[in-house]
This record gives C-alpha cells, structure tokens and sequence, in this order.
C-alpha cells in the first residue's frame, strides 16, 4: 500500500530534489506513510496535484489535471493535528482537461470557510470546448443520439451566511452561461423521421446567455465537508433566469439535496444521497439542451438520460483498513422523466460500482482515490478528490 500511495502524488517528487525535504513535508512521522498536509499548510507554493484519466462515455477517453491550494491563516499553520480534521481558510484549484472527441476545458475554483466558518462562499469560472451526444431535443426521446458541440464560458458564485448558533445557512447564488450550439456531428437519418431537424435548428438559432440568481438554503453538520464520515447536508435552491438579469430564456430551476453520513462502527461507513433536479417554464419557451437536468451517478454518460424532472438516489458503504485506506461499494438510482407527476412511473437507471480512498492530507482530513462504476450501458472510472458528493 506504500508504493500505491506513493503513486498518487508522484508530481510531488519530481519538484523536491533533496530527500531530506520529501521526508520533511511529504511523510507523516507518526506512521512513515506518504501525506502531503505540511506541504500544503506551509510551503508557499504546495499544492496537491490531482490527475484524472477521463473515461467518461460522454466526452470519451482523455487527461485532466487540477492543482489544488489550501490556504490556511498564520495561525491555523501553527495549530498542531488533532483527531478531529482542521478546516482551511479556503482552497483553490486550478484545472484543465481534454479527451479524444476534441473536448476540452480550462476553470478555476474557490471555497471559502470566512470567520470561523460562519460565512460560505463556493465560486467557479471556466470556459469549454464540449462535444456531447444528447438522446433528447425539445422534450423528444431520440432513438440515436445527436452529437453537439457546446462552446462558451460559465460562471457560478454562490455565498451563504450562518444563522448564528446553528448549523443553518441562508444565502444566495447567481449563475451565468453564454453557450454556442453547433452540430458536431450530421444527423442520422433515423433523426430527420421524427423532424429532429426543426428542433435542432431552434437550438442552433442563436448564441444563447443564460443568467439566473436565486436563493440557497442549507443545513449542515457533517463533521467534515472535506470528507465526512458522520452528520447530515440538507440543502435546497430556487434560481429564476429572465431577461431582467440578462438571460434570453426565461424560466426556474430547482434542486434539493439530502446527504446523510452515519458511522456505524470504527471501520464501518454508510451514506445515503437523494437529490431532485427540475426546472419549470411556460409552454411557449425553447429550453437549450444543456439546461435540462440529467441523472448524474458514476456509471452513466452525462447528459444521457435528461427530463424536466430528474431524481437521484445513491448509496454508499466504506470500509477502513487501518487509518489511512478505505474500500468502498456503492449503488445508485435514476429517474428522469418531462413531468413531476410521471417521474416515479419512469424507468429507473441502475448503476453500481466499487473504489478505495487513500488519506493524502490528515491535517484537512482530504482523501484521494478511484471509483470504478457499472451503468445501465457502460462502465467508467472516476478518479475522486475529496468528498465523492
């Protein structure tokens, strides 16, 4: 397990000449194992690097990297480990990807925890080049997919206040999106049949911007953000996009989401993720493909199976060898459907799958590792940085 962990961080070796310095920042003394919380708290320019082997279906085999950055307050670097998982000042990370069907990106996100974490703030701006197949248009169930490129920048800021003595956060979160669509692809001719093509020219009418802001809910008391092992996430959102804000579309979206982390004994994990996407709007509007939700669970293509109304439930259990490793197996379950009241009635999606975490910063108690999912049509595999939801 040695070599294993060693090779996650292999980045880290090829920046450190000297031994001396790799044993000072990049080895715990208390086990001899690999863990980069030293060098992430205390060298100006630590980071922790996190390689991805993209196998998602959707974009196809490709490479990805983020670099991640904790910063942490002069006097948080001085506070000596405890049982209990410190929580920076704030991370950064830095990222781009590309894959073989010519996607590719390039973002840049924050978390905040501000005064003693009673202020929230989570940002993110990116721009990306994506060629996705949708296998629905306009609420129409396609019999191929329709292969799209998505050109554009986005950005999404959300920030939230603690109600004081609680573990409840109120707040706000705005999102913006300018996208061209164009086909990637020609349609097959099993598409025109259906009049596809009509659809797709609605689609493909303009540069579309869509800006929405809204309010955010959320309650917490997870020991651990990073990665937690008990507590609950309760979370809820309300976003209105309308041309007041400067969107060409005009209609609402939703989400709730309940994360729940039980430890049912000292080497035995459980957790449990529900979550319900919608979004609403009149008869008359034109949504842009992309802005539907779609079962998101490890084992199935994003933007595979899209309705207005999307339910997701998942659940995990972890096993810990020791204190630095932990397996763990997981199922998932997916509706999607283009009403509320036809969503249970719809065919559930199956995934399932199994990984292992590797402990590479006990100071933040931040995990890394790998999943490997079974969907209803493929398999993929996912490497994770930090909490899996």
């Amino acid at each position: 397990m040695r070599i294993v962990s060693m090779a996650l961080c292999l980045p880290f070796l090829f920046g450190t000449a000297q031994a001396s310095i790799f044993d000072e920042y990049l080895i715990d003394p208390e086990d001899g194992m690999l863990d980069a919380s030293k060098y992430i708290s205390q060298k100006a320019q630590g980071f922790l690097p996190v390689p991805t082997i993209i196998t998602e279906p959707a974009v196809g085999a490709g490479l990805g990297v983020m670099a991640l950055f904790f910063h942490d307050t002069e006097e948080g670097k001085k506070q000596q480990y405890t049982e209990h998982a410190m929580l920076p000042k704030s991370i950064s990370g830095l990222g781009a990807l590309a894959t073989e069907n010519g996607t590719w990106g390039l973002g840049l996100g924050h978390i905040s925890f501000w005064d003693q974490d009673t202020l929230r703030y989570r940002g993110f701006a990116g721009y990306g080049d994506f060629n996705l197949d949708f296998y629905s248009i306009g609420e129409r169930e396609l019999n191929k997919p329709v292969a799209l490129n998505l050109t554009g920048p986005a950005v999404v800021q959300q920030l939230a206040k603690r109600i004081p003595d609680t573990h409840i956060f109120i707040g706000a979160k705005q999102l913006f999106r300018h996208v061209t669509v164009s086909l990637d692809k020609p349609l097959f001719p099993e598409n025109n049949a259906i009049d596809v093509a009509s659809l797709i020219d609605k689609q493909l009418a303009l540069d579309i911007t869509t800006s929405g802001v809204g309010a955010v809910f959320e309650f917490d008391n997870r020991n651990n953000p990073l990665n937690p092992e008990t507590g609950f996430n309760y979370a809820g959102e309300y976003l209105y996009f309308g041309d007041a804000i400067g969107s060409d579309v005009d209609y609402r979206s939703m989400q709730a989401k309940g994360l729940n982390y039980w430890q049912l004994s000292k080497t035995i994990n459980l957790a449990l993720r529900a979550q319900y996407d919608g979004v609403d709007t009149d008869a008359t509007t034109n949504l842009p493909v992309y802005v539907l939700p779609f079962i998101d669970l490890r084992g199935i293509p994003k933007s595979r199976y899209q309705g207005t109304d999307v339910f997701v439930g998942e659940i995990e259990m972890g096993y810990k060898i020791g204190h630095r490793w932990r397996v763990n197996a997981f199922s998932g379950l997916g509706k999607a459907s283009n009403s509320f009241s036809d969503l249970n009635s719809s065919t559930s999606r199956i995934t399932y799958g199994t990984g292992f975490r590797y402990l590479i910063a006990k100071r933040y108690g931040f995990v890394m590792g790998l999943d490997i999912a079974k969907g209803p049509e493929e398999s993929a595999i996912y490497i994770q940085a930090g909490a899996t939801w």
